[in-house]
């Protein structure tokens, strides 16, 4: 009796032991403000930094100063190399924009009398403007293969598709104006549009029903994917922002409050990969991708409220799931909302919602290359090693990299030590499986 006491002992004991290392490794990072705390976490970041190319370079004095704008919720490219900057003039998002069930507050006034989309040249000359008197809130904006513009607004609950004969009146027209629902015909607050080269496109359904929606060149709904709870990859918390990556048959989402560029096979939604960096933080607000040196994904992150975490831009090797380069104007980034990319390479716009602005980033080394994708191999960049996740539709598995695993991985552990318990009480000696 006395030696089972002791063996009972001496596993609660165990247990007691593994819980506390789990507290210790996965909360005492972010709650152990010990003296010096934020010195250290600022040099970390720093230092891995240095460790990445700081490229694209900004490019200074672009676009034209004298041209106004509000906030820039989103930015794209046309297929002649020009810049589309969509912005929400005088109107600005706070928090008397819209109730606690997401109706716009504003319904009294009238659309944004100033023109919300302005196009520049690349040298940042404004050579065209319009969008005046459509929109309330403008959100996302991409240009499709046959220079139809996409946009987005949240106030209004819908999404827009315009035609280059006609930039008044929408050929293709989602959504009902200013009704917020989750259903088979409405959004709630939609973030962005994707569009593939057959025409088939994809919505980010966005702020309020968290869900991705794939529809026929027609718009009819083709599948839908997302969910709002749980341990799965589908769970989505604000999926902003949408890439393709149409090489790798992949559509990619900004997980915005998850911190992750999040990738899903286009043709039936499975779940592919994931990738997400300590020093990119706990938020992520948008990505782009470019099918060169194998594919690299372009991603800018947010203020979090932590000071040891930088607002930048970001390039992942989509091969080997690591940040390669950094990139951001002097003085960094405050608020970035979008970020659009060339299919080379070689150009990189983000758009900011505060200060009102939209910045150009030119990569010379890639714009200097033969303009054929070529596969390189990236150079290991130990202290920015981005984690990457990858599971099939029905969520077999998930594989954890790197140092932010968090509460998730605790959980992981906690579990593991009870497992190895009842697996001792049964007579059946385990190891527990490492965590990747």
């Amino acid at each position: 009796m006395q030696l089972c006491c002791s063996v009972f002992m001496f596993y609660i004991f165990e247990i007691f032991f593994v819980l506390t290392c789990i507290l210790n490794s996965s909360c005492g990072r972010r709650f152990d403000y010990y003296p010096g705390y934020y010195g250290e976490q600022e040099n970390k970041a720093k230092l891995a930094l240095e460790k990445l190319e700081h490229a694209p370079q900004w490019v200074k004095n672009w676009p034209d100063a004298s041209v106004k704008m509000g906030q820039v919720s989103g930015v794209a490219l046309d297929n002649s190399g020009n810049v589309l900057v969509f912005h929400r003039g005088h109107n600005v998002w706070d928090a008397n924009t819209f109730s606690d069930k997401d109706i716009y507050l504003n319904l009294a006034e009238p659309p944004i009398s100033q023109p919300t989309i302005l196009v520049f040249n690349e040298t940042g000359d404004l050579i065209d403007m319009w969008g005046e008197n459509l929109f309330h809130m403008p959100h996302g904006i991409t240009v499709d293969s046959e220079s139809n513009v996409w946009v987005t607004d949240v106030a209004m609950h819908q999404v827009f598709k315009f035609n280059p004969q006609d930039r008044e009146n929408p050929v293709l027209v989602l959504g009902e104006k200013f009704v917020p629902r989750d259903d088979e015909t409405h959004f709630c607050k939609p973030s962005a549009v994707a569009v593939m080269s057959n025409g088939d496109f994809f919505v980010a359904d966005g702020y309020c029903n968290t869900r991705i929606i794939k529809y026929a060149a027609d718009g009819s709904k083709l599948l839908q994917f997302g969910r709002r709870a749980g341990e799965s990859p589908f769970v989505f918390q604000v999926p902003h922002a949408l890439t393709l990556a149409e090489d790798r048959g992949l559509v990619c989402c900004a997980d915005r409050e998850r911190g992750r560029a999040a990738c899903f096979r286009a043709d039936n939604g499975t779940y592919v990969t994931a990738f997400r960096s300590w020093l990119i933080g706990p938020r992520l607000f948008s990505v782009a991708y470019a099918p060169i040196h194998g594919g690299r994904l372009y991603v800018v992150n947010g203020p979090s409220g932590s000071r040891e975490i930088p607002v930048r831009g970001y390039v992942i090797d989509f091969n080997s799931g690591r940040l390669i380069q950094t990139f951001a104007p002097d003085g960094g980034l405050s608020n970035p909302h979008d970020v659009v990319v060339s299919p080379d390479g070689s150009r990189v716009y983000v758009a900011e919602l505060n200060p009102y602005k939209v910045y150009k980033f030119v990569d010379d080394q890639l714009k200097n290359e033969r303009k054929e994708v070529k596969n390189v191999t990236i150079p290991a960049k130990p202290t920015a090693t981005i984690e990457a996740s990858s599971v099939g539709a029905e969520g077999a598995r998930w594989a954890w990299r790197g140092a932010a695993a968090g509460a998730a991985g605790a959980a992981l552990l906690a579990a593991a030590a009870l497992a190895l318990l009842r697996a001792r009480n049964n007579g059946k000696g385990r190891e527990a499986q490492p965590l990747m």
